[in-house]
């Protein structure tokens, strides 16, 4: 229990380590006031993203267990296969749309003083937040399902190391920006180096037909949404998020990404059967 369970807590130590340096470090180049900004811009982004990850963590965990001890890897590969492409389908949306609504986001949650620099921390925050959320819930699962949970450590000691030495680089000379470049790197770097080890330990299929037609799907959302109106506040919120919805949604069932329609069908059929 120790051997297995070690490496997953100093992961978790690694992980604290990548969320919090950036903070530490802007406080001690810049000031206090900076931290609050990044901070409030750093929850809009990363604590929206995580309710759905955890949600989508909690089921798709154990059903790659039960599918690897009950049909091997094959079964492990089909239902991962599944569950990434759900993952794919559900939070690469969110993250884009979250980044598309910062601004009136903003306006609701945050103190007047901080809301525009909020605002433009947030897009930044949920790039990273995407990134971290797919690697956390879908790729690292790679080293416990293989009971080789030491390759959690080198995994997380990548990303780590890299946002602190790109903070020390990065905050003197571009300030906040610096902190939010730095940040998002680093976790790209920590999706890649998971990805990478992930192969050894116990290969996780890339859907990677779902990610095209969802990238597509929701660059065709920004590019409806960005044309509207910006009135600010509820308002824009509203409006923005309802008329991205639609198009995401009408787009992703026209492509049928990961077979929606006849989900959705099979779905219906079903309701209606019970009725």
């Amino acid at each position: 229990y120790f051997t297995y369970g070690a490496p997953v807590a100093l992961s978790l130590i690694l992980a604290l380590v990548l969320a919090s340096t950036d903070r530490l470090l802007l406080a001690a180049f810049l000031d206090e006031t900076t931290v609050g900004v990044y901070h409030a811009g750093y929850s809009l982004g990363s604590r929206t993203l995580d309710v759905v990850f955890i949600w989508l963590g909690m089921a798709g965990g154990p059903a790659l267990i039960q599918a690897l001890e009950r049909g091997g890897q094959s079964a492990l590969e089909d239902a991962a296969r599944e569950q990434a492409g759900v993952i794919v389908l559900l939070t690469l949306p969110a993250a884009v749309g979250l980044a598309l609504v910062a601004r009136p986001l903003a306006d609701l949650m945050v103190g007047e003083a901080m809301r525009a620099q909020a605002g433009h921390v947030t897009p930044w925050i949920a790039a990273s937040g995407w990134l971290s959320g797919v690697t956390t819930y879908y790729l690292l699962q790679a080293f416990t399902l293989a009971r080789r949970t030491s390759l959690l450590i080198v995994s997380m000691s990548a990303p780590a190391l890299a946002n602190v030495v790109l903070n020390l680089l990065l905050i003197p000379p571009l300030g906040l920006d610096g902190a939010l470049i730095a940040t998002t790197v680093s976790y790209g770097l920590g999706a890649v180096a998971a990805w990478a080890l992930g192969r050894r330990a116990c290969p996780l299929p890339i859907p990677w037909d779902v990610l095209a037609k969802v990238a597509g799907a929701s660059l065709a959302m920004a590019v409806c949404v960005a044309r509207l109106p910006a009135p600010g506040g509820l308002l824009e919120l509203t409006l923005k998020a309802g008329v991205g919805a639609v198009v995401y949604g009408a787009v992703v069932l026209g492509l049928d990404v990961g077979g929606l329609r006849g989900k959705l069908s099979l779905i219906l059929r079903r309701k209606a059967q019970a009725a």
